[in-house]
């Protein structure tokens, strides 16, 4: 990956020469423009489930506490939860204090991007990628989720970029870096371990002639995934991917296109996937790929098969995996996989023979991604369940009373109560009232309840419908009657709150 002495290099140092000016005033707004975006909406959207876990279990009490709890209830290594700990101590447990985190490392990747595509192949490539990674709406999804993807994403990436480097300049130090990057993404997810592999055995392949440099890095890194495994080991458990495993993976693979293309519009948000807005990047990226194949350089040619190899072979182990019974497939677990995919789409959009095509196509692209997020701000059922109001819709308990909601928004109904809700999973209780929270159709279905419950309130909230069961007198209730309210989600959660409720959190 030196320095092309072909006719598109020449073009290419002509058109730097050239454009020095507007390249770096152009770098600068895309991060300035990926980093407004990741910041500007963070305290927009409720809690989801997830992140109410990481406000609510893991980060409160001490550092000590806060480990045993990441080995206890979490299915990801610690580095996120030491970091956000520390970062909560500074800037609280709310969503923007709290998000702002993975907002750091979000746009942290911005520049990295730009880095990857001008050491594949030149700086016009690096300039697109930087673009396609701003405003990638999936990126900025989970830039603004308090999870440890942020991390992943950002890591990887920094590993992906010493790779290169690694590979073309044959340095040291280049090695050490891509080892200490790929320590630190596998420490922020599991699911680093397949780039790093495929990265591992690459550089063993190229390497070949001085292990002596080469086995210390791969060795470092395989210390810290051996490290890593009590921890792992402690962590499993079948419930946590026993609903991912209820979908086909063929279904979860196509899921994990869409979401790529257009962010998470889907299941995450308990919806069905929206393959409408992924079309037109489709058409992008498939209009970069051919203009790659026909007009690439050599160098852009080989970027390609290396971001290829990464992206796809992230994707083909995870698979492997799965069909050994480790089905953890799932979007947002392949996303070390999308910055190397990426970096094809950049790389053929980028292509320095196209000149204005492709460099109008990588425009366009952003374009529409940078409309879809202000969009999404927009657009309430594109969001995650917004658990603030509807909490405020339900008020203080006036008396003992069971909420049903689906499984995962119990959890968030609790946080947003402030009032010591506890979770219900057995028994009877004496209740005298009772709230649904269900899709609009499933609160059309009859409701069965004791005779004394009548409805007094039915409350439509954009994709959700709140409706409200009160007894003039108390009245026993099984679980199982509430947990087999319709939701239109499957099965139903059930918290307790009101008098006698009061528990821990």
């Amino acid at each position: 990956m030196r320095p092309a002495t072909s006719e598109a290099g020449i073009v290419e140092s002509r058109w730097l020469r050239s454009n020095r000016l507007a390249l770096l005033c152009a770098l600068t707004g895309i991060v300035l423009g990926g980093a407004a975006l990741r910041f500007a909406g963070l305290g927009l959207q409720s809690y989801h489930h997830d992140e109410v876990i990481t406000a609510m279990r893991v980060l409160p009490g001490s550092f000590k506490e806060m480990l045993h709890a990441v080995k206890a209830s979490e299915s990801n290594p610690p580095l996120y939860y030491v970091l956000a700990w520390l970062w909560s101590k500074l800037f609280g447990t709310g969503e923007f204090g709290l998000r702002s985190l993975s907002a750091v490392f979000g746009a942290a990747t911005i520049p990295v991007a730009y880095l990857i595509g001008r050491e594949l192949a030149h700086r016009r490539a690096g300039l697109i990628l930087a673009a396609l990674v701003a405003f990638n709406p999936m990126l900025i999804w989970y830039s603004q989720e308090a999870r440890s993807y942020a991390l992943l994403v950002f890591f990887s990436a920094l590993g992906m970029l010493f790779f290169v480097r690694a590979l073309d300049r044959h340095d040291g130090r280049d090695l050490a870096l891509w080892a200490l990057s790929s320590a630190l993404a596998l420490c922020s997810h599991y699911f680093a371990f397949f780039a790093i592999a495929i990265e591992g055995v690459w550089l063993l392949v190229a390497w070949r002639g001085r292990l002596r440099a080469v086995l210390p890095a791969l060795g470092a890194v395989a210390a810290t995934g051996v490290a890593l495994l009590p921890l792992l080991g402690a962590q499993v458990d079948p419930r946590h991917i026993a609903w991912i495993e209820k979908s086909p993976i063929s279904t979860r693979f196509w899921e994990t296109g869409v979401s790529f293309l257009a962010g998470e519009t889907g299941h995450v948000i308990a919806e069905p996937s929206r393959s409408r807005y992924a079309l037109v990047p489709l058409i992008a990226v498939a209009l970069g790929l051919a203009l790659v194949v026909l007009w690439g350089s050599r160098r852009e040619r080989r970027g390609v098969m290396l971001g290829l190899v990464l992206g796809l072979g992230v994707v083909a182990l995870a698979g492997v995996a799965a069909l050994f019974g480790k089905d953890y497939v799932v979007e947002r677990n392949l996303l070390p996989a999308l910055v190397p995919l990426a970096a094809v789409v950049a790389l053929g959009l980028g292509a320095v023979s196209t000149r204005r095509l492709g460099l109008g196509l990588a425009v366009a692209l952003s374009a529409y991604w940078l409309a879809f997020a202000i969009y999404v701000t927009q657009t309430p059922n594109l969001q995650r369940p917004d658990f603030r109001t509807l909490t405020a819709d339900l008020g203080p308990a006036r008396t003992r009373r069971a909420i049903a909601s689906w499984k995962l928004a119990a959890d968030p109904v609790r946080w947003y109560l402030h009032d010591g809700a506890v979770r219900m999973y057995s028994g009877v209780e004496r209740l005298g009232e009772i709230d649904v929270i269900s899709k609009p159709l499933a609160a059309k279905a009859p409701v069965e309840l004791p005779r004394s419950f009548r409805r007094v309130q039915r409350l439509r909230m954009d994709r959700l419908t709140l409706t409200r069961y009160v007894s003039r007198h108390p009245a026993k209730v099984e679980f199982h009657a509430l947990r087999d309210l319709p939701t239109g989600f499957g099965a139903a959660g059930v918290i307790l709150d009101g008098p006698r409720a009061r528990g821990p959190r």
